[in-house]
């Protein structure tokens, strides 16, 4: 599920020296092991410990999601990170390459400093420059502004994202989220109100969402 746990952000205080180094792009599934243990790391300290826990060295993202890496470190330290994943669907007779963010956290101590809604930029920009028709996702009602801000996200309300058309299947109404939505290509721009007002199958495994 796409999540990000911190309320709102402010910037850097004033005359503190929170000079990060540039922020890492890198494809997930070819990160070094170790790269991949301090962002499951920086998930349990985001959002309390995970199953499996961080060190089983299990993947955060599906591989077949083909995740793009966004990371932030201040001083060395993994800060902050979001992820993109990507995957190809099914709409109205149409084939659409749809991309979301996913496990979007930042490290408790330091928070509410501006970091999140760099890394937020950051993926909204690989996204519109990477040939993704959809950019999809769900979060808190709380946490809307946010995303708006750091990457023009906007409020899909008529839209239902189901994770199959399993009857058991994660839905967005089922787990109480918003939809947010970007249309980045021509093609989407055409079949806007279509994608605008009805259900999207991300047709993913049980169990999982985004």
């Amino acid at each position: 599920m796409l999540a990000y746990n911190e309320r709102a952000e402010s910037s850097v205080p004033e005359g503190e020296d929170l000079s990060f180094d540039s922020a890492e792009s890198i494809a997930y599934n070819t990160a070094a092991v170790n790269l991949r243990r301090e962002i499951a790391t920086l998930q349990d300290l985001a959002y309390g410990p995970s199953d499996p826990p961080a060190n089983d060295d299990s993947p955060l993202h599906d591989p077949s999601l083909d995740a793009q890496s966004f990371i932030i470190r201040l001083h060395g330290r993994l800060v902050s990170y979001a992820g993109v994943v990507t995957k190809t669907i099914q709409y109205d007779g149409q084939s659409f390459t749809i991309s979301g963010l996913s496990c979007v956290a930042t490290d408790p101590g330091f928070q509410r400093r501006g970091l999140a809604s760099l890394v937020v930029a950051a993926a909204t920009s690989y996204m519109a420059g990477n040939g993704v028709d959809v950019g999809v996702f769900t979060c808190a009602p709380e946490l809307v502004q946010l995303y708006s801000a750091a990457g023009a996200w906007m409020v899909a309300p008529d839209v239902l994202l189901v994770g199959s058309r399993d009857t058991d299947a994660l839905t967005s109404a089922s787990l109480g989220v918003v939809v947010l939505m970007r249309l980045f290509s021509a093609k989407t721009q055409a079949a806007a109100t279509a994608l605008l007002h009805g259900t999207i199958d991300l047709d993913l495994p049980l169990g999982q969402f985004w």
